[in-house]
Formats: C-alpha cells, sequence, structure tokens
C-alpha cells in the first residue's frame, strides 16, 4: 500500500545515518508514550544498527497507527530529506529571513531537515508544497479574455471564496470536502497547488495483533494552477477533464466575473514549422525535431508520424518524403542547452500542451516557444481578434 510508505523513514541506510539520541530523538520525544507501546524507549535511543532496525520496524510494520502530527511530520520531512531538499530550505529561509540550524561537522541532509522542521514547520512545509507543484510538467492551458491581468494578491483575495467553492465540487465528485489551497509568485507567475481528496479506497489488511481486516483510506491528489502574468494565460493540471473545466470557470469568476474569462481556445501552432527551421534562443545552442505527427483529411490516412534524429528536413524540401498539407498536432524537439548535459525535451500537443521542465530553464523553454512563433498571443490593440506574434529579429 504505497500511501503509507514513508519516503526515508522506510529506508534503513537513511535511518543509520541520522543522529538519533541528539536530533531524531527531539522529533520523536512528545510521542514516547506511543513508541513504549512499541518497546522503544525514546529517552535511550542510539547510533547502532540495532535501534536503526528497531526503528524501522515502526515506521514501515505499524505506519497506519502512528499519530497522525507525527506522521505528517515524517512524510515533510522525509520529502526534503537530500540536496535538493536542503537547497530549497536553504535558499527559502534566506528569502524570508528565517533563520535556521548551522551545518556543523558530521551533520546530516536528514539531521538538518528534521532540525529546520522543528524550528520552522511552516517553511518546510512551504518547501515541500513548492517542489510538489514544480514537479507537475502537462499543463492544459487557457488564454485570457482581454488584456486585464492579475496578481499575487488578486489571487490571496479570491482564495476564500474558492476553497469554499472547491469543496463543495469535490464533495460532489465523492472526494470528500477537504480541500486546501497554497500558492506563490514565482517570477512574473503566479502558483497555485491544491491538495484534495481522492476516491476512497480500501485493502485487505493485516493488524499488529495479527489479525486481517478491511483498511479505509482516501488517497490526497494534487492538482496545479500556473497563471502567467505577462500573456494571461491560466495553465492547469488536474487529472480530469471535469476538474480543469471547473478550475478554469471558478477562477474565472473569481478574479474577472466571469467564468469564461480563461478560453478554451487553443494558444499554439504549430504552422511555423514548415518554415523549414528552427530559430535559437539564449541558453540553447541545439534544436532537433525527433517526431511531428500530422492530421490528414484522407480516408486512408488519418495521421502520418514522422520519428528520426531530425525530422526538419522534411519540412524543408531536403528530405525525400513530400510532407502532406495538412495540420501538424505533435511535436517532439531536442534541446541541447548550453550549460551542458544530455538534450532535453519538449514536446507540444494541439491545442493547448506544452511538456517541459519547468523546475530548470523553464524561462528559456518559453522563450524557445515564442521566438519560433508556436505561442499564439492575442492582441487586444487590434479589436481583440488573435493574430500569430511573429519575432521581428
Amino acid at each position: 500500500m504505497p500511501q503509507f510508505r514513508l519516503k526515508n523513514f522506510s529506508d534503513l541506510a537513511f535511518l543509520q545515518t541520522v543522529d538519533k539520541p541528539n536530533v531524531l530523538g527531539k522529533l520523536l520525544a512528545p510521542h514516547r508514550e506511543y513508541f513504549k507501546r512499541q518497546g522503544l524507549d525514546i529517552a535511550r535511543l542510539s547510533n547502532d544498527d540495532a535501534c536503526a532496525r528497531q526503528l524501522l520496524a515502526i515506521f514501515t510494520k505499524t505506519v497506519e497507527t502512528l499519530p497522525d502530527g507525527l506522521l505528517h511530520a515524517l512524510h515533510l520531512i522525509g520529502e526534503m530529506s537530500g540536496e535538493e531538499g536542503h537547497e530549497r530550505i536553504v535558499q527559502e529561509a534566506a528569502r524570508l529571513g528565517a533563520g535556521l540550524p548551522l551545518l556543523s561537522h558530521g551533520m546530516t541532509s536528514g539531521d538538518f531537515a528534521i532540525l529546520a522542521f522543528l524550528g520552522h514547520p511552516e517553511l518546510v512545509r512551504m518547501c515541500h508544497e513548492k517542489a510538489v507543484a514544480r514537479k507537475v510538467k502537462r499543463y492544459y492551458e487557457y488564454p485570457s479574455h482581454d488584456a486585464r491581468r492579475f496578481g499575487l494578491g488578486d489571487f490571496e483575495a479570491a482564495i476564500s471564496g474558492l476553497k469554499a467553492v472547491l469543496g463543495l465540487w469535490f464533495e460532489g465528485r465523492r472526494r470528500s470536502r477537504a480541500s486546501e489551497i497554497f500558492l506563490y509568485r514565482d517570477g512574473g507567475e503566479v502558483r497555485i497547488l491544491v491538495t484534495h481528496g481522492g476516491l476512497f479506497r480500501a485493502d485487505g489488511n493485516v493488524t499488529g495483533a495479527l489479525q486481517f481486516s478491511r483498511l479505509g483510506w482516501r488517497p490526497q491528489e494534487h492538482d496545479s494552477i500556473i497563471y502567467d502574468g505577462a500573456t494571461g494565460i491560466l495553465k492547469i493540471h488536474a487529472r480530469f477533464e471535469p476538474d480543469r473545466r471547473f478550475y478554469l470557470q471558478s477562477f474565472g469568476q473569481a478574479l474577472a466575473g466571469d467564468p469564461a474569462f480563461f478560453m478554451d481556445e487553443p494558444p499554439y501552432t504549430l504552422a511555423p514549422l514548415r518554415n523549414g527551421s528552427l530559430r535559437l534562443v539564449d541558453g540553447i545552442c541545439e534544436a532537433r525535431l525527433t517526431e511531428a505527427l500530422i492530421e490528414t483529411d484522407s480516408a486512408k490516412w488519418r495521421q502520418i508520424a514522422l520519428k528520426g534524429d531530425d525530422v526538419m528536413e522534411t519540412f524543408n524540401g531536403l528530405g525525400s518524403y513530400a510532407v502532406p498539407p495538412a495540420e501538424i498536432v505533435r511535436a517532439n524537439f531536442a534541446l541541447r542547452f548550453a550549460s551542458g548535459g544530455h538534450p532535453r525535451r519538449l514536446e507540444m500537443r494541439l491545442p493547448n500542451i506544452a511538456d517541459y521542465d519547468r523546475e530548470r530553464d523553464g524561462e528559456v523553454y518559453e522563450a524557445f516557444i515564442h521566438a519560433n512563433g508556436f505561442h499564439v498571443i492575442a492582441d487586444w490593440r487590434d479589436e481583440g481578434v488573435a493574430r500569430q506574434l511573429v519575432d521581428a529579429d
């Protein structure tokens, strides 16, 4: 049952690295009675192998009975233990001016995460929420109805009303009323993470008393919304189309008083591929088109897929195959960044999906999309008629 498996704290190698008497013991101390019932005295924790194995048994075999507060803390700390988690906590603390424990010699990243949580639990929670929000890569994108733009304050003012509406929506879809909205500014974007319940599930379970029973649970689900303040585009990640549609209308109503403010119109086009070349931008030293999917009106050939190391020559007339004059609906690119490493993937699917690594160099990907004319941006100075924005360089 993976939803009950704690990251790192169900790993013996990790538990062996943590300073148990001086660090982990501080986290577990408020729950000493629980651990006493499991045969472990928190006051007698040690850094030997036997203690690590005893903790491992408790964190894995009795995880469903752990106190809720401790289970939540172990989950957050486990997710933020490691070099990336450490760096994220340090940067967020610097931004907020929060004091953190000094990294003394012999303190591991796991020790640091525990001490940071004990001193600033909300800071660690914020770092975890941001990490979850940035992991999501597939977004459906919707342009604004007009030139109005909204900032972080507008979203903050809309949150209370949105939370109530979202709770009723998820309850009506048998996912419970519980929901939580976390938002923050990231450059010119406002990022929103919505945590809510999933459908109720149940599994057969063996209890600590070796009895067979039925264990019911409701998993958490995370939806992500990104608002681009420059273009006015709302980007939504959610598993199901009804949920995406509801977010689209709810945010339009909350921000602009109009459920149709964010339009279900295509923000992307792949027609510029027929120009036969790709334009590079600062940060990208090589770009190759590795796949293109073309939809035709032919009764025999509904779709044509082109795949290769670089199929751009097919569109510039140098290849042996003549591309039919039909719509290009999907394209995969291999982009080599000036910072080094293997080429990274960019996938675009019409009408409104762009998949790329927003964690690293998101602005560079956006610049590449814009420079090659793939982004359809509304020009509201021209009586609200959307047109293709072509880079004049």
